[in-house]
């Protein structure tokens, strides 16, 4: 049975809650900041535009909404093009700096990333494009590995197919020795997947929530899965469980813009020990699932 478990107050954030009209609020990044759980909400305005909005919140569940979008530096080629797309944010904290890699959709291209760095989430500094397209789902470790900053991502084909990679910058800002994940297909993750949360790094590995899909009959199903990479080279897999840590089954991760997908883009440990894990509902709304770090370790090597 998995340890992940839905928060009965879900969805914790829905349209109607925010404090200005929207279509949908939905895939989060997470972090602590300033002794409050920290969100980048992606949100859906009614005119189908994406915008990045802050919340905080004292208990994870709570949370008090920014009313205007962050305002991110357009990158050069969003300037010339005259796009802005941004979307499915991911913040991982290294010392005092935050770093927040995002999509990117250009119509012209599909997706790439982009990195933004900040201290205190009201300035921030954008670097150039981190990949070419397409690319999406870019997740930064919180620590250095030999010496290099890690990121995993998906390099994706023009259908948006494709699975977890990892690569290595000295910069942030050029990336090489490109390496797949190796996590064994099973019937609910032989579509394409991609990285969630941020990895925790662990005594047994870096423990990663995942996001997969499967083609059902009638729909193509998210589902989230968990993994354990060796903490030295987390290009090689430790333990990847044959079953999910959460299917699409509630009518809110069932029913709305995109039926049954659940996705997560952050998860945070809170002080009672507790690891909240924020995922979007059917792309439409924020839910809760809780565990504990220990939990998804021992059911990652369980399985």
């Amino acid at each position: 049975m998995s340890p992940l478990k839905r928060h009965p107050k879900n969805p914790i954030l829905t349209p109607r809650e925010m404090p200005f009209p929207c279509y949908t609020v939905m895939n989060t990044g997470a972090t602590w900041f300033e002794d409050k759980v920290l969100l980048i909400l992606r949100v859906e305005y009614c005119d189908r535009e994406t915008h990045f909005h802050i919340a905080t919140s004292e208990d994870g569940i709570r949370f008090d909404i920014e009313p205007s979008p962050v305002e991110l530096p357009l990158t050069r080629v969003e300037t010339v093009y005259g796009e802005q797309h941004h979307f499915d944010a991911r913040i991982t904290r290294i010392d005092d700096t935050y770093y927040i890699n995002y999509a990117i959709y250009l119509s012209r291209w599909g997706c790439c990333i982009a990195t933004a760095i900040t201290r205190d989430f009201k300035s921030f500094e954008v670097l150039p494009f981190t990949s070419e397209p397409s690319n999406r789902n870019a997740v930064l470790f919180p620590e250095k590995i030999g010496g290099h900053f890690a990121r995993l991502d998906r390099p994706q084909d023009v259908n948006g197919n494709g699975e977890i990679w990892i690569s290595y910058s000295p910069d942030l800002q050029f990336w090489g020795r490109h390496l797949p994940l190796d996590i064994p297909h099973r019937m609910w993750n032989k579509g394409k997947s991609g990285a969630g949360a941020v990895p925790i790094r662990t005594p047994k590995g870096w423990l990663e929530i995942y996001h997969a899909t499967a083609a059902t009959c009638s729909s193509l199903n998210y589902y989230l899965g968990a993994a354990l990479l060796d903490l030295e080279d987390p290009s090689k897999v430790i333990a990847a469980p044959r079953s999910y840590v959460l299917a699409a089954e509630e009518v809110y991760e069932c029913v709305g813009q995109t039926p049954n997908v659940v996705f997560t883009g952050g998860a945070v440990a809170m002080p009672d020990g507790t690891l909240n894990v924020y995922y979007g509902g059917a792309d439409t709304r924020l839910c809760l699932a809780q565990t504990t770090v220990d939990d998804l370790v021992s059911f990652c090597l369980g399985g």
